[in-house]
């Protein structure tokens, strides 16, 4: 247990004489918008360290770690883990290979959870019974900590099996390129100023009314940053296009929506004065309608199209069409190439390894578009 900043250096200096790590965190997220840190579990291959982040102030060490180009840091399905990473220390870890993705690229299930994949190597089932536990709570029991501790132990040996497997299906490349998308994901901000077009039925909105939602959803998500409470916790999104739809003008008529007391009496003032903003606008300042996009005319015949050659490809190459496309990334290609949503970043379809597999054929069909 690792509970002061000394010994975190001195861990953080023997861990960066191997080659390979595992890493997982426990964290507590329910109110707020950033993942809380409760805990980080490290595995050199000799000594498991449970890194107690409420009683260590000085992070350099770990945070050269992370950085350290010449240890490789296993995590499973880390996505999660990946953002506490960033929010807490400002950097991911690199290199970074995820098993989850490893796992997929060897033949299993796509989303392969870590106890699965521990049965299948060593026939241990792993007690799982503590993974909703409150890991900011002091002191941690001797059942967590054993909890956390397994998720590390068994990572490690088990990630280098999976790069074996991996490599001996040919499939190296593109999960390294898949590990690095995840990074890429989760180094991606949402703009304040573009959260409008993330609301449910925005598409059902004239201009004014997506005027007023633009201002309300940047002012939300900003808020909700700023104050590290989760979106809804601010004003839930359904209230949000309500305001939005009716453009309300007095406290009563908020309540008349429906909105709860408990939103109008900390934010009615400032929604209302957002709707105000909006009316106010002229006509050239107001946002273009936000398109639906399985409402454009050749959506249902693209889309078919696509998934019939992302089966051809996944069957020509041996990966599964889950993990090629999902029906996220065709609607990300679509919204992208018909303009219907700004993107400063490449679709994932036609980028990286799906790129190599699949933009040739996506090409043929937009074009026929």
């Amino acid at each position: 247990m690792i509970t002061s900043n000394e010994a975190l250096a001195e861990i953080c200096q023997r861990a960066r004489q191997v080659s390979a790590l595992a890493l997982d965190t426990e964290f507590v997220r329910t109110r707020t918008y950033y993942p809380r840190l409760g805990l980080i579990q490290l595995f050199d291959g000799e000594t498991i360290s449970l890194i107690d982040p409420l009683t260590i102030g000085d992070w350099k060490p770990f945070r050269d770690l992370l950085q350290d180009r010449e240890i490789v840091k296993f995590l499973h399905a880390g996505s999660e883990d990946l953002e506490v990473f960033l929010h807490e220390f400002g950097v991911l870890p690199d290199p970074m290979i995820d098993t989850q993705i490893l796992a997929a690229f060897s033949g299993r299930p796509l989303s392969c959870g870590f106890a699965t994949i521990v049965e299948s190597f060593t026939g241990i089932a792993l007690d799982k019974s503590e993974s909703r536990t409150d890991w900011m709570a002091r002191p941690l029991t001797e059942k967590q900590c054993q909890y956390a501790a397994a998720d590390v132990f068994y990572l490690l040996p088990i990630a280098q099996k999976l790069m074996v497997e991996t490599e001996a299906a040919g499939q190296m490349a593109a999960a390294l390129d898949e590990c690095r998308l995840l990074c890429q994901r989760r180094t991606a901000q949402l703009d304040p100023q573009e959260a409008y077009r993330e609301i449910t039925n925005a598409w059902q909105l004239r201009p004014r009314q997506l005027a007023a939602l633009r201002l309300m959803a940047a002012w939300r998500l900003e808020t909700a940053r700023e104050k590290d409470m989760a979106v809804n916790f601010v004003v839930r999104e359904e209230n949000l296009w309500k305001i939005a739809r009716y453009l309300p003008g007095s406290l009563g008529e908020l309540e008349h929506l429906g909105v709860p007391g408990q939103e109008i009496r900390f934010h009615g003032r400032a929604l209302l004065a957002m709707v105000a903003k909006a009316e106010a606008l002229d006509e050239s300042e107001l946002p273009e309608p936000v398109a639906n996009l399985i409402d454009h005319p050749r959506y249902k015949s693209v889309f078919k199209a696509i998934k019939a050659l992302v089966a051809s490809a996944a069957e020509q190459h041996g990966v599964s069409q889950e993990l090629l496309a999902s029906r996220r990334q065709i609607n990300q290609l679509l919204s992208w190439y018909w303009k219907l949503k700004p993107r400063d970043r490449k679709p994932e379809l036609i980028d990286g390894w799906r790129g190599t597999l699949l933009e040739a054929g996506i090409n043929e069909i937009l074009s026929a578009d």
